[in-house]
């Protein structure tokens, strides 16, 4: 059986990855979306995910876009990794939306 796909969004990285959303589909059978990553060299990997796995993804990106306008320096390795969490992102997220901060 054939499928055709849609490549909803490519970016490419200064190392010549490139990510892409794509929409695959046939005929009669519900639209599976897949994120694929290609190597430089042209390998690919597929990852097909549930529509929550996707919903998770993309609301920790959208806050990782937020949290990382502020540049974050370690000083402290150890402990960043124990403190640099999902959750924790989001919620310097909601607390940033919340207020503001001064220098």
């Amino acid at each position: 059986m054939s499928f055709s796909e849609n490549v909803l969004l490519c970016e490419k990285n200064r190392g010549d990855f490139s990510l892409e959303l794509v929409a695959r589909f046939v005929e009669n059978s519900p639209v599976k979306y897949i994120i694929r990553i290609t190597t430089p060299e042209g390998i690919i990997a597929n990852y097909v995910s549930s529509l929550e796995g996707f919903k998770n993804i993309g609301d920790l990106l959208v806050a990782l876009h937020s949290f990382a306008e502020e540049k974050l320096y370690p000083t402290d390795t150890e402990e960043l990794r124990k403190v640099l969490t999902a959750e924790n992102i989001k919620s310097f997220v909601k607390l940033k939306k919340s207020g503001k901060f001064m220098k």
